[in-house]
């Protein structure tokens, strides 16, 4: 590609067409450069005779527009110096990465250093994803750029989720400058705020194979998948259906997870893997509740209305298991893996199987611990269930 300084050359000082051959254009064009560069002048006469034919022929001008045109070359002077000494001496720290940016936003950030650690907003999270962030961007240079498009060239927490989720469900009818600003208006509400970094936090800590709050925000398509959620879901509580459900259609195609817009979800939710994730319009989540991939929470195919799940508190519902019905999973429950369940759970409940029967109990928060082994089988060829015992 063509320095800068030559670039702009091009378009400054345009060759009359029309008015010399291929090797003159050439000539013309080589002068030009040596007057951007401030090379020493070989062919003064040349260069005058070049400038004065242009000027007579593009706009037949006198000493007006010559002096004009001595201007432009000054100028030109002096960006191909400046151009020259970012490229000898700046690094790519000090000149930053191209990324949109809303002319209206005073807290945006054009290069590396206007957003330091010190000057994004205080929360130990956060702060623990920049510092990682900083840290892959040396270890990784080829994800440098990546990185600090992503993470850290933003000044919030907000502001990196928005654009996160902006990319990854954008397209050529939804752009990604368009939805960035629109996730804003929803992400800057304190109390999504503070669902999404909780939420975060959980993800991290309640998965083994996730080893910081980075990779979840950044690959975790669970996470991703919940927070566009939290967005529609406050698209649909305000009568904007429609583009509430643009979002679910676009979040089903791009993480294969299905979660209608109406469906209520507390804070520190983990939807571990996400795919084949469906709930339906009336559920609800409780708090710190967890969900394996190919959940079904969904309604009997017959009932209108309030027609799916409530879950409680502390819920753990295992990988493929299915949830029919407006029915009740207590607090501290679990549903193990794919188990059908058709009834009311009370709480800190093990159930199990096809259909779902009480197998145990379970102490403590199963969503927390994420563990799913059945214990203590004492009869298994009267009652595969019978005697199993499940302490958390």
């Amino acid at each position: 590609m063509a320095p800068r300084a030559a670039r702009s050359c091009r378009s400054r000082l345009s060759l009359p067409a029309g008015t010399c051959g291929l090797s003159t254009c050439r000539r013309r064009l080589r002068l030009a450069l040596r007057a951007k560069a401030n090379e020493p002048e070989e062919d003064g006469e040349a260069w005058e005779e070049f400038t004065g034919r242009s000027l007579r022929n593009g706009n037949g001008n006198g000493a007006g527009s010559a002096a004009s045109a001595g201007g432009r070359a000054r100028e030109a002077v002096g960006t191909a110096n400046a151009t020259r000494s970012i490229d000898e001496e700046g690094t790519w720290r000090e000149q930053g990465f191209a990324f949109y940016q809303n002319k209206q936003d005073d807290e945006a950030a054009w290069d590396w250093g206007h957003v330091s650690l010190e000057h994004s907003d205080f929360d130990p999270v956060w702060e623990s994803v920049r510092r990682q962030a900083e840290e892959q961007s040396r270890a990784e240079p080829l994800l440098s750029s990546y990185l600090y498009s992503s993470v850290l060239c933003h000044k919030t927490f907000e502001k990196a989720l928005a654009n996160i989720l902006a990319n990854g469900i954008g397209d050529q009818n939804l752009l990604t400058t368009q939805l960035f600003p629109t996730f804003m208006s929803v992400l800057q509400k304190e109390e999504v705020r503070k669902a999404a970094l909780l939420d975060l936090q959980v993800t991290k800590d309640r998965d083994p194979a996730c080893n910081s709050y980075l990779e979840a925000l950044l690959n975790y398509k669970g996470y991703h998948a919940l927070q566009l959620h939290r967005i529609s879901h406050d698209f649909y509580r305000n009568g904007r259906g429609v583009m509430a459900q643009m979002l679910q259609s676009r979040s089903s195609e791009v993480y294969g997870v299905d979660i209608h817009p109406g469906a209520k979800f507390g804070k520190g939710i983990l939807v571990d893997h996400g795919t084949g994730v469906v709930v339906g319009e009336t559920a609800v989540i409780g708090d710190n509740s967890s969900l394996l991939q190919g959940v079904t929470l969904g309604g009997t195919g017959k009932a209108s209305g309030d027609r799916h799940p409530k879950l409680g508190k502390n819920v753990l519902i295992g990988a493929q298991a299915t949830v029919l019905g407006n029915i009740s999973i207590g607090d501290g429950s679990m549903v193990a893996a794919g188990s059908v369940v058709l009834k009311d759970v009370p709480a800190s409940t093990l159930i199990a199987g096809i259909p779902a029967k009480v197998v145990g109990s379970t102490t403590g928060m199963p969503s927390t611990l994420m563990d799913q082994v059945f214990k203590g089988f004492e009869d298994a060829e009267t009652d595969p269930y019978e005697g199993i015992e499940y302490f958390l």
